[in-house]
């Protein structure tokens, strides 16, 4: 029931969440909305040292999370917590392999990861392909849009031949855009069978 609440609380919200919205990755932002959604009408509270500025007093997303901690969320038909959380990696998700008959693979998606859990919160994305790749597979062109979670969170893979294909992600929080946050770049690998 509380997880319904919570996701009840987020689609009142405007915002979207990795798998366990109860988490959020430090060196992301929160709140704010989207384009798609538009604006939220929540504000965001932390514990001491969460945001860089005045964490205790509830202001509008979307705010940097630069440290761990309690995050108070506070919407006009619900209320809820979040945990601040330090990631420690990147997971991949998509397809382990792609059919003789596939010429473009599901869509690879790519979040930050504490403790074996995904976590809310966009860190910059950077899509690669290991060197087996070559005269195997490419990345499908990049669709959508900022108003869809940006031009490039997730990628497609086009088959060429078959083999085996390596398909990189390297996430990037902070990013620069908070100065004095140092920000901490995370690498997963995924291994794609091309038959």
């Amino acid at each position: 029931m509380k997880q319904l609440a919570l996701v009840l609380g987020l689609a009142a919200c405007g915002g979207s969440h990795a798998s366990d919205p109860g988490q959020h990755a430090v060196g992301t932002y929160v709140g704010g909305g989207s384009m798609l959604f538009g604006a939220d009408d929540c504000t965001y509270a932390g514990a001491p040292g969460v945001f860089a500025t005045d964490s205790a007093t509830p202001a509008k997303g979307p705010r940097f999370v630069v440290g761990p901690g309690k995050i108070s969320v506070a919407c006009p038909k619900t209320s809820y917590d979040e945990l601040a959380v330090v990631p420690t990696g990147a997971t991949i998700s998509g397809p382990k392999k792609i059919g003789a008959t596939h010429e473009i693979a599901d869509s690879f998606s790519a979040h930050l990861v504490a403790g074996g859990r995904e976590l809310a919160g966009e860190a910059s994305i950077d899509w690669t392909l290991g060197t087996d790749c070559a005269g195997v597979a490419a990345y499908g062109d990049v669709l959508g849009a900022q108003d869809t979670g940006g031009r490039d969170r997730t990628r497609t893979l086009v088959r060429a031949a078959k083999g085996k294909c390596t398909v990189i992600v390297t996430l990037t929080t902070g990013n620069g855009s908070e100065p004095g946050f140092a920000g901490k770049a995370f690498q997963a690998e995924q291994l794609v069978a091309v038959e």
